[in-house]
């Protein structure tokens, strides 16, 4: 991680570089505004020129609220090249209507006139409208611009430029490039995520998908690719689309954040205030796409202050992290800040504390991409931490289960084990039940210590001898037993068990035997295994009386056999 942070980090530099040099390449005409309210029932450019003149420009046109308005365009005479020719440009907001007036120095002039519903003749990639100029012999020496149903939430008109067509085509390259990549992005963190989470299943992955998916579409469609995707939506239901999603995405990222640090680092208080104030916003948002422009303003409002306040919360969720030791705290904050100011800077703007910029609809994607690649870095490192500790719990977990399951002198299993396991199985088997010759004098002779030994090194020879699909079991004292199903017995015949113990070097030089019982049947109920434990039980007995060091077979397996279904 600490060798890709780096290439991550001069991958975005000179990303942003390129952008910077392909969008700053030419200069562009400096525009001036004057805007001004239109009287009542002027309705045509040609009125809406004869009043630019005499009508002073309001000083603070927010003030005016919502309605119709004039503004006039002011730049220095330009001539429109038929090679390369003019583009007005101005950003997007909420209007119904707008009419465009040209006018060149030899008095002739050219009129462009659209509305919300066909918004999308005329709408780029970045939510800017571009009107071609018509190339004329006299220079371009003024445009007047009428503006119908205009919300003036955070302004009349914003973000207006006069550039050379090849210019505004050379940021469009590089934005569709952006925008190409951001998507491309987005998708793969998507699909690698899904594929993580059906392997992991691990709940902030899921979170995170939503979070990058909502991400994707809000960019979608505040970039005004969504327009341009369906030409039939009107443009002023884009932005109710907007102000929903984005909610979606944050509601998203705050799953997000308290699954990824976990619900025990956050007090509840803070995770009720979290949950509470993106209800709210989400309640706003959906309010504001039903009703606006109704009360748009106070919507509007609302909704950047709900959202700043929600923001906000992060610094208490950022304490609580640090306070609980959150590991890869920092490369956390790292990754969120870009998005994160890009946000409060969004909402400020939306409160009216931060005048337009270009970079405030398209530098989210910037920071959103940031934040991707460093997210997807702190998930890599949270999945192994969370397969690290997962790994450690299956390994207590799995010692537990050998712990309360096997012998603890020997490591066989148990007698509880042994019969969970043994009983219930639907094929004939053979038990064998091996005892130690004279046990208690070995112990009397070297000691109950060595005499373990003894223990031990029979219960492995007893281990290593036994064939696949059987069972060893220490039942007690010196007392072991073999359960094989009868299909394996030539791999594990009884003359090889008291041949191989006769011949292994004990502890101490001991020479140890054993005597060995066996007898065949079932094991698919207990009283089977009951009846087969006696059978088994009294060979081993004759073997003991017949002088040890021997195996004795209580009966055949046709015996047996009738005997169980007897």
């Amino acid at each position: 991680m600490e060798k890709v942070l780096p290439q991550v980090l001069r991958m975005l530099a000179v990303l942003l570089l390129a952008l910077g040099a392909g969008t700053t390449a030419h200069a562009r005409v400096p525009v001036g505004t004057c805007v001004f309210p239109l009287e009542a029932g002027a309705t045509s450019a040609e009125r809406l020129i004869a009043q630019a003149t005499p009508v002073a420009c309001a000083s603070d046109p927010h003030a005016l609220g919502a309605g119709d308005f004039g503004v006039r365009l002011d730049f220095a005479p330009q001539r429109s090249n038929p090679a390369d020719p003019l583009v007005l440009r101005h950003s997007s907001l909420w209007q119904k209507a707008e009419w465009i007036m040209l006018r060149y120095g030899d008095g002739t002039s050219a009129r462009i006139e659209w509305d919300s519903r066909s918004a999308a003749r005329y709408m780029t990639l970045g939510a800017m409208f571009e009107f071609p100029v018509p190339p004329r012999a006299a220079p371009l020496v003024g445009a007047y611009v009428e503006i119908r149903g205009s919300a003036n939430w955070r302004g009349v008109l914003q973000g207006v430029s006069l550039v050379r067509r090849s210019e505004a085509a050379r940021e469009q390259a590089w934005l569709i490039a952006l925008y190409a990549a951001f998507g491309g992005l987005a998708l793969a963190l998507v699909i690698y995520n899904l594929a993580l989470w059906s392997a992991l299943r691990h709940r902030f992955q899921l979170h995170y998908c939503a979070m990058v998916g909502a991400l994707a579409a809000y960019t979608f469609s505040s970039s005004g690719a969504l327009l341009l995707a369906v030409p039939a939506l009107d443009n002023n239901d884009r932005m109710r689309i907007n102000y929903v999603v984005l909610v979606l995405a944050g509601l998203a990222a705050f799953r997000f954040i308290v699954d990824f640090f976990g619900a025990e680092v956050l007090s509840a208080r803070l995770r009720r205030w979290i949950n509470l104030m993106g209800g709210t916003t989400l309640a706003i948002s959906l309010a504001f796409a039903a009703y606006a422009p109704v009360l748009g303003h106070l919507l509007d409002n609302a909704y950047f202050l709900s959202g700043a306040i929600w923001l906000g919360l992060l610094v208490p969720v950022m304490v609580q992290a640090w306070q609980a030791r959150v590991r890869h705290f920092w490369l956390f904050v790292l990754a969120w800040s870009a998005p994160v100011a890009a946000s409060l800077v969004r909402a400020a703007h939306g409160l009216g504390l931060v005048p337009y910029s270009f970079w405030l609809d398209n530098g989210n994607m910037i920071a959103l991409s940031v934040e991707s690649l460093l997210s997807t870095l702190l998930i890599v490192t949270r999945l192994r931490e969370l397969s690290a500790e997962r790994d450690k719990a299956r390994v207590g977990e799995r010692s537990a289960i050998r712990l309360a399951n096997s012998d603890p002198l020997t490591g066989l299993l148990n007698r509880r084990a042994f019969l969970d396991l043994a009983i219930g199985r639907d094929q004939p088997h053979r038990l064998l039940l091996v005892d130690i010759d004279r046990f208690k004098a070995i112990n009397d002779r070297v000691g109950h210590d060595i005499g373990d030994e003894v223990l031990c090194a029979v219960a492995r020879l007893l281990q290593d001898l036994r064939p696949p699909e059987s069972l060893a079991v220490r039942l007690g004292g010196e007392e072991f037993a073999l359960l094989v199903p009868l299909a394996r017995m030539q791999d594990c015949p009884p003359e090889r068990i008291l041949e191989t113990v006769r011949q292994h070097a004990m502890p101490f030089g001991i020479r140890a035997t054993v005597s060995l019982g066996f007898a065949d049947g079932w094991v698919t109920t207990a009283e089977d295994w009951k009846r087969l434990y006696r059978l088994a039980d009294s060979a081993l007995y004759r073997a003991k009386a017949d002088g040890r060091d021997r195996a004795c077979r209580a009966t055949d397996f046709a015996t047996a056999r009738a005997a169980a279904s007897a």
